[in-house]
């Protein structure tokens, strides 16, 4: 979710709630006035009442009411409350043919002659029924625009003072490391914003001399290990072959051959490691790894071959996927030469291709490996003293490169699934 939203989320949340608290207080406060306006009617009508039944006893004698909406009934001589009650209620309408809400007060008076009495005066309450109906319809109204309009106003301006982050986030979205480009943020009036930008201006100016620096040690580094290697290999070799050496000095020179080889491969191994991982490997093509797996199978037929182990390609899917091509043949070689350098004798390799994953299936030894430590440097087969134990940690580097998934299980053979992202 996008800042910018998350932060309207909670912005929506806050006002309906203190909206709606309003639009309630506002609706009772309404409703509390509605009726204190027909109480002091129906107290008005009270002593109107009260002062003609005084001037004409005849208005005692309402015991139903008529059409001045009121009632007098006699009470027993003694102790009454004199004090007003209201209530509401409903009482049937002739005009509507249904109850209606009406309003009641209901009093206790004296005539002149002491006798109490109970005064019951009605109000009609439709039209202020009425009147609370549609200011309720019109608090809804107003409480779902006011809403919807805060909500729009704060996304306009949100988004219009997280524009200058956002162009910030794309552009370093696209820059790349080693580039030779400097990242330049982005123009804002915010203050944070330039901080912000200001920072990493620096920060990647710093990484850059970094990548630089680590960049020229580990090509020079490959390249001072490398001659001296070489150097030492072919002097051995020339010697071997134009001094009649013992046997077993023959055997020792071979072991040190043996150790120099490994160490070359190890140097060309870790050079390797560290230009994946510093991302040195530019230029991305749509890859077909059905193409590159055929290819590979029929490369290391011989190795197979020596080794009496059988290779088969599964096509269950045509699998492109864009990266650069170089890091995607070394991925897919390390596994397979990995399945068969671990492999037994007379064993096989099942590798499967679909849409969407490369499986290589190969048999070996009985037992599974460790699932969490196998493509870690370094992590190689004891029996094998020719692993440099740099081969899965390669394949791990490019899969974290171009954010693959690669998983190891173990069903009597042992199995390695690279899963692409569609």
């Amino acid at each position: 979710m996008k800042l910018r939203n998350y932060t309207l989320r909670y912005l929506i949340v806050a006002l309906l709630g203190v909206i709606a608290l309003w639009a309630s207080l506002f609706y009772v406060v309404i409703l509390d006035e509605v009726y204190d306006n027909i109480d002091d009617g129906l107290k008005n009508s009270k002593i109107l009442i009260i002062r003609q039944a005084y001037a004409d006893k005849r208005i005692l004698d309402t015991p139903e009411f008529g059409i001045n909406q009121f009632k007098i009934v006699p009470l027993p001589k003694g102790q009454h409350d004199p004090s007003e009650k209201f209530e509401s209620t409903f009482e049937f309408s002739e005009y509507d043919n249904e109850d209606q809400p009406v309003r009641l007060l209901k009093t206790v008076f004296n005539d002149p002659e002491g006798n109490p009495h109970l005064l019951t005066i009605r109000a009609s309450m439709v039209e202020e029924d009425e009147l609370m109906e549609d200011l309720m319809t019109a608090l809804i109204a107003l409480y779902a625009m006011l809403v919807i309009s805060i909500a729009a106003i704060n996304h306009i301006i949100l988004r219009k003072v997280w524009k200058s982050f956002y162009a910030t986030l794309d552009k370093l979205r696209l820059y790349k490391l080693g580039t030779g480009t400097g990242f330049i943020a982005p123009a804002s009036t915010v203050d944070e914003f330039k901080t912000l930008g200001r920072e990493l201006e620096e920060m990647l100016r710093r990484n850059e001399e970094i990548y630089a620096s680590q960049k020229q040690f580990i090509e020079n580094a490959a390249h001072e290990l490398q001659t001296p290697l070489a150097i030492s290999l072919n002097r051995l070799e020339l010697f071997a072959e134009n001094n009649q050496l013992p046997e077993e000095q023959m055997m020792e020179l071979g072991k040190i051959s043996d150790t120099l080889q490994r160490l070359v491969r190890l140097n060309k191994s870790l050079l390797m490691l560290s230009k994946i991982e510093n991302r040195q490997f530019a230029g991305e093509d749509a890859v077909d790894f059905n193409q590159i797996v055929k290819q590979l199978a029929e490369d290391y037929s011989d190795l197979a071959e020596y080794k009496n182990i059988s290779i088969t390609v599964e096509d269950h899917g045509q699998l492109y996927f864009l990266m650069n091509k170089g890091l995607a043949v070394t991925l897919v070689s390390n596994l397979v030469k990995n399945a068969i350098v671990h492999n037994t004798n007379g064993g096989s390799v099942v590798i499967k291709v679909t849409s969407d994953s490369l499986v290589i299936k190969n048999t070996g030894s009985t037992v599974a490996l460790d699932a969490a430590h196998i493509f870690k440097r370094f992590t190689h087969n004891p029996e094998n003293e020719q692993s440099i134990g740099l081969g899965l940690s390669i394949v791990s580097s490019i899969i974290a490169t171009y954010r693959l998934k690669v998983a190891y299980s173990f069903d009597g053979s042992h199995i390695f699934t690279v899963t692409f992202p569609k």
